[in-house]
């Protein structure tokens, strides 16, 4: 009888020290989960302080295109505004749908110079385009992106027409007479109004018009 009461009083024994040691890895777990938690700091208001993340500048993006005169082909420049000012041009052809992309030229230049597409740029058979630089320069490519001539990308008409021995300095090209000729206006050393002339595309031959354009 003796020997009965012992055992029940130890059995009770055993089951209230393991609820002890249950409740004390319980309480151990739920405290160190409580200090990993991320703790965000309180300003001196009361206020939470969001955490600061780097932020990436989104640069301005401006596309325009012209289309070629049978409505087959377009000429698109995407303008990028660089954060230090400059503008970074970038200028390829393309099918009506989009599709054929041909790269033909990327420059970067500082705002005051910057680059467009005259609203005739496409020859008439679709074979050249030319851009214009804000100084007036044309300068004129192959519409599928190969060498406009031997060796060279584009023909820039300005620095050409200038290099002859003529009284007329460049003033502008306005358009396409022909397939292959390009307008040219020129001012004289007074700025009065000089010549007009057709530029040759690809041989680049200057030719003296009777009358002003």
């Amino acid at each position: 009888m003796k020997l009965t009461k012992k055992l029940e009083i130890e059995a009770l024994l055993g089951i209230f020290i393991t609820a002890l040691i249950c409740i004390s890895i319980v309480w151990n777990t739920s405290s160190n989960s409580q200090r990993t938690q991320l703790t965000v700091p309180i300003n001196a208001e009361g206020l939470t302080t969001q955490a600061a993340f780097p932020t990436i500048p989104k640069l301005n993006i401006d596309t325009t295109y012209q289309p070629s005169p049978d409505g087959t082909k377009k000429l698109i420049m995407t303008t990028t505004h660089n954060e230090d000012g400059t503008l970074t041009s970038e200028f390829k052809t393309t099918d009506s749908d989009g599709g054929n992309a041909q790269f033909l030229y990327t420059v970067t230049v500082p705002a005051s110079e910057g680059m467009s597409i005259p609203f005739n740029t496409w020859s008439p058979d679709d074979k050249y385009v030319f851009i214009q630089k804000n100084n007036g320069d044309a300068l004129v490519f192959s519409a599928t992106g190969e060498d406009i001539s031997e060796g060279q990308k584009y023909i820039g008409i300005k620095d050409i027409f200038n290099g002859t021995e003529r009284a007329d300095y460049y003033h502008e090209t306005t358009g396409w007479a022909s397939p292959t000729l390009l307008i040219v206006n020129t001012v004289r050393a007074d700025n009065k109004k000089g010549s007009s002339y057709w530029f040759e595309i690809p041989s680049k031959a200057i030719i003296q018009l009777s009358s002003q354009f």
